[in-house]
């Protein structure tokens, strides 16, 4: 994985993954000053849409980590093994179906269901992600301080 996949990787992280939890706790721990307002913060629909539109960002670097990075360590690991980087693989598809669904589904309940799988995905992702990040620097000091 080059550098600029790396940062590219990291900043589409960053972008959705923040929109994501602003998003949340907007949705779900703000309150609006007025009892008959459609959402709970004027920045909400502002919000909202950043995610929507940063999202694909977000897909195209995994498309270009995939085969650079993911693929590479199931065939030399032997498939999917416990761990961040599997995680990250396996809440991928559910995260980003559930976006969509959660976009276009015009039922309430289904856009509730929809809603909750993609905000546990979500959630999951994040977590899984500063896990790996975290647990790669690590790795890279272990070796940096070893080899010298």
């Amino acid at each position: 994985m080059t550098t600029a996949e790396r940062c590219f990787h990291h900043l589409s992280n960053v972008l959705v993954g923040g929109t994501g939890l602003v998003y949340l706790v907007m949705v779900a721990l703000l309150k609006p000053a007025d009892p008959w307002a459609v959402v709970n913060s004027p920045w909400q629909p502002l919000v909202q849409h950043s995610h929507v539109l940063v999202a694909p960002l977000l897909v195209f670097s995994v498309g270009i980590l995939w085969k650079t990075h993911a693929l590479l360590r199931m065939r030399l690991q032997g498939g999917l093994r416990v761990g961040s980087g599997s995680l990250l693989v396996l809440m991928l598809l559910p995260m980003v179906l559930s976006g969509v669904a959660l976009q276009t589904s015009e039922d309430a309940d289904w856009r509730l269901a929809w809603a909750w799988v993609h905000g546990v995905s979500g959630c999951l992702w994040v977590v899984s992600y500063a896990v790996h990040w975290l647990r790669r620097r690590a790795r890279a000091r272990t070796v940096a301080v070893a080899g010298g």
